[in-house]
């Protein structure tokens, strides 16, 4: 029914207007409970905080290709790319660019900094952009490419042929200073660059690196893996790599150290309670290798004490994996016998051997086969208590190896390469054999000293022990490593690593109830569930496809294929893992092994969605992305919502 008079249309206006200002009032109250608010309050703003992009750049910077990305955290800065390819897209490498533009309302945008992403890499096809920001750190930034290898480009067909690996390229750059800084440039210039002509570290430096995951391929969790400020957790499908990125004090002698705090801590505890649980006698080959594992029925020869010989019990049990090799197939009663007693071949060394030599190997041999029985013993033993074991006591008094920060090498791939000496100090005995640590300092090149090498941090290659930064200024030249006391700043580059396979047969063999079942295991994937940046506790969740016996009573049953998962804690301030959960073993069946992750990950977001706590809106992590390019589309707005200004695309 229609308004009868005039007063009554005015009533009704005033109700709408009240039952707007209602709707919005809820909606901000709604946004203030989750963290988040509805788009549908900011899908207009008055122009005259909306400004179109063509106004405020010049159309030679649009024609050159520039990709706007966003705002910054702190909404002084816009963000760009450039990507060139060449004249020859398909034998050509992509070349990548950041900019940064000083905004200013109703202004031209001013292009006052500038570096080159994934500098020294050969990066074959158009990447997937991902741009950060912590969620206090304000003075650097970090770039994440990621290669899908869905291009049809044809060097990238003839360089990458395995579809089961991906490139992760990572860039890390100092932000520009806010106002022009002295060192930066210490001659004034008309140009409105403010970097890259002076001798600044704080603003000019650069860290690259690149590194291979594989599947099932480890997902992007930049809410999780860059909570804590100045630290980015790296998933590199073998390890977790918690990387520290900051910039030391000039005084001599002062550290900004942020990864393991606590280590002189660890080094002041007795060696006795690293050895107090059954846990600490497992060697330092994983089980989960079939080429480093035995068969369940004869566990591998483990050390009676902490000062035994890894080399020799390496040795052996390489002996004795030629000797099941060389039994072609025969079974555990086989690879019984094989192990009991030696080949004929090692007999007629034997028998070449003089008298006294002779004595002494026939009594090595002798004290071995006492040494394993005894170690059979202790496994019967322990296996009938595992069950009541503690799902947390056993993980902080894990075994120790002389093979420290070693990654073992993949259940499906060759045996473990040989130990490659960490690049930090020493380790004391009591410090998990399953993470490694390093430290480095880089600083400016000194006049008169040689330009050094910093590809890969240390000179090591092997990514899963550390992943090889290389640290230059915004000209490519590479930072000077620092080798002894020095005075100026320096960059602090830190890696901790958690070395996924060694924990996990640490975990299973100390934790797992059905461990007496335990084979090895195939295949894993690991997740981030939270990560609690004022403890520094890292909670991941790790998915196995496993080999394990059945509860039956056959005595000559093949192993099935189960699925499982392990929820430990890892502390960045120590490196010690707690384990949180194990779970049961699920027998897979008929299922492949992509059902299998896409389930486990399903199960995943469930659990994180309900420890989800929305992230304060001081405190987030701010990201820029060029998905809407890769899907043929733009953005339509570059929206700081902080400042509720639209520059308008």
């Amino acid at each position: 029914m229609a308004p009868s008079s005039k007063s009554e249309k005015d009533d009704s206006k005033q109700k709408a207007q009240r039952k707007h200002k209602d709707h919005v009032v809820k909606l901000l109250m709604r946004g203030k409970l989750s963290g988040q608010f509805s788009q549908r309050m900011f899908r207009k703003l008055p122009p005259r905080v909306c400004v179109p992009l063509k106004n405020i750049v010049s159309e030679e910077f649009l024609r050159a290709g520039h990709v706007f990305l966003g705002f910054t955290k702190c909404g002084r800065y816009v963000l760009s790319y450039t990507s060139d390819c060449g004249e020859d897209d398909d034998f050509s490498f992509y070349t990548y660019h950041l900019y940064w533009w000083e905004f200013n309302l109703h202004s031209r945008l001013k292009q006052v900094h500038h570096v080159r992403l994934f500098a020294g890499e050969e990066i074959y096809s158009d990447l997937y952009l991902t741009v950060c920001e912590w969620p206090n750190d304000h003075s650097k930034i970090v770039i994440f490419g990621f290669n899908t290898r869905s291009s049809s480009s044809v060097l990238m067909n003839l360089m990458m042929s395995d579809e089961n690996n991906r490139d992760i390229y990572i860039t890390i750059a100092s932000m520009p200073p806010p106002k022009p800084c002295s060192y930066c440039c210490p001659v004034p210039s008309a140009t409105t660059i403010r970097t890259g002509s002076g001798e600044c570290l704080e603003h000019g430096y650069v860290l690259n690196s690149r590194y291979q995951v594989v599947y099932p391929f480890p997902t992007f969790q930049p809410a999780f893996q860059l909570k804590k400020d100045q630290v980015i957790l790296l998933n590199t499908s073998y390890s977790l790599v918690a990387c520290g990125i900051s910039l030391c004090p000039g005084q001599q002698g002062q550290s900004s150290q942020i990864l393991y705090t606590k280590r002189a801590a660890l080094s002041s505890q007795g060696s006795s309670s690293i050895f107090s649980t059954s846990s600490a006698s497992s060697s330092s080959l994983p089980q989960g290798s079939p080429e480093s594992r035995l068969p369940p029925s004869r566990p591998a020869p483990i050390p009676s004490s902490p000062s035994q010989s890894q080399a020799a019990l390496r040795a052996r049990e390489f002996a004795a994996d030629i000797f099941r090799r060389a039994q072609g197939g025969g079974g555990k009663e086989n690879e019984d016998q094989a192990e009991r007693r030696p080949s004929d071949g090692d007999e007629i060394e034997v028998a070449q051997i003089p008298g006294d030599k002779r004595i002494n190997v026939e009594r090595r041999r002798e004290e071995e086969e006492e040494e394993e029985e005894d170690c059979r013993e202790r496994r019967e033993e322990r296996r009938t208590s595992l069950p009541q074991a503690s799902t947390s006591g056993g993980s902080h008094s894990l075994p120790q190896s002389s093979e420290q920060g070693m990654s073992p090498a993949s259940s499906s791939s060759s045996p473990s390469s040989p130990p490659t000496p960490s690049s930090s100090q020493e380790f004391s005995p009591s410090e998990p054999g399953y993470v490694n640590y390093s430290l480095l300092q880089y600083r400016l090149q000194q006049p008169g000293a040689a330009e050094q090498n910093t590809g890969g941090v240390g000179g090591y290659e092997d990514d899963k022990v550390q992943l090889p930064f290389t640290v230059t200024d915004l000209k490519g030249r590479n930072l000077q490593l620092v080798t002894g006391p020095h005075n100026g700043q320096s960059v602090c580059v830190e890696q901790l690593t958690l070395d996924f396979e060694y924990l996990i047969n640490e975990v299973i063999r100390s934790d797992a109830a059905w461990a007496p079942q335990f084979c090895s295991f195939s295949d894993y994937d690991v997740v981030i569930l939270e990560v609690c940046p004022e403890t520094n506790t890292v909670m991941i969740n790790i998915g196995l496809l496993l080999l394990a016996f059945s509860n039956s009573d056959e005595e000559h049953c093949r192993p099935n294929t189960y699925h499982s998962n392990l929820q430990v804690s890892w502390d960045l301030n120590t490196g010690v893992c707690c384990t949180v959960g194990v779970g049961d073993l699920t027998e897979v069946k008929g299922q492949t092994s992509g059902s299998v992750w896409s389930s486990y990950r399903k199960s995943c977001v469930n659990t994180v969605m309900k420890w989800l706590v929305p992230e304060s809106s001081s405190r987030y992590i701010n990201r820029m992305t060029n998905e809407a390019l890769h899907k043929g589309s733009s953005l339509q707005v570059l929206a700081d919502s902080d400042r509720c200004t639209w520059i308008v695309l």
